[in-house]
């Protein structure tokens, strides 16, 4: 299958995902279908990683150009985006988590999590925000 073809696969797999976290967020059975999404998308990602473990330099991790250079081929690209969208869906399933137990309107977390499914870390930075203003503690 082309990267091309993967990166399509993996982006329509994660988007249900993602309703499922805004839309029903207090049915049981929505961490074990986030938990499978996440394990199924790095399914992909294993593989990807193991196809190109060849080629890797670990001298490559500590230089942007290095780090560059990773990224030049569409496998590489794929992989990385199937890293950031795992991620990003796993810390979107924690934020949901963390807010039912700090008790925080599910409406105040829907912008965190189009956050963090769009741009990662900002969705986490917002809820940082909400969170610290609610519970007024950091941890």
């Amino acid at each position: 299958m082309s990267p091309s073809v993967v990166f399509q696969i993996v982006n329509t797999i994660v988007l249900p995902a993602w309703l499922i976290l805004i839309f029903f967020p207090n049915k049981h059975w929505k961490t074990p279908v986030i938990y499978t999404f996440a394990a199924t998308m790095s399914v992909v990602y294993a593989i990807y990683v193991i196809q190109g473990f060849g080629d890797l330099d670990m001298e490559s991790f500590s230089k942007l150009e290095g780090i560059k250079a990773m990224f030049t081929s569409d496998e590489a690209v794929v992989t990385g985006w199937v890293h950031y969208l795992v991620f990003d869906l796993l810390v979107g399933h924690w934020i949901l988590k963390q807010s039912q137990k700090e008790n925080i309107n599910h409406f105040l977390i829907i912008p965190c999590l189009l956050l963090c499914f769009m741009f990662g870390p900002v969705g986490y930075l917002l809820y940082f925000i909400i969170k610290t203003a609610k519970t007024k503690k950091l941890g």
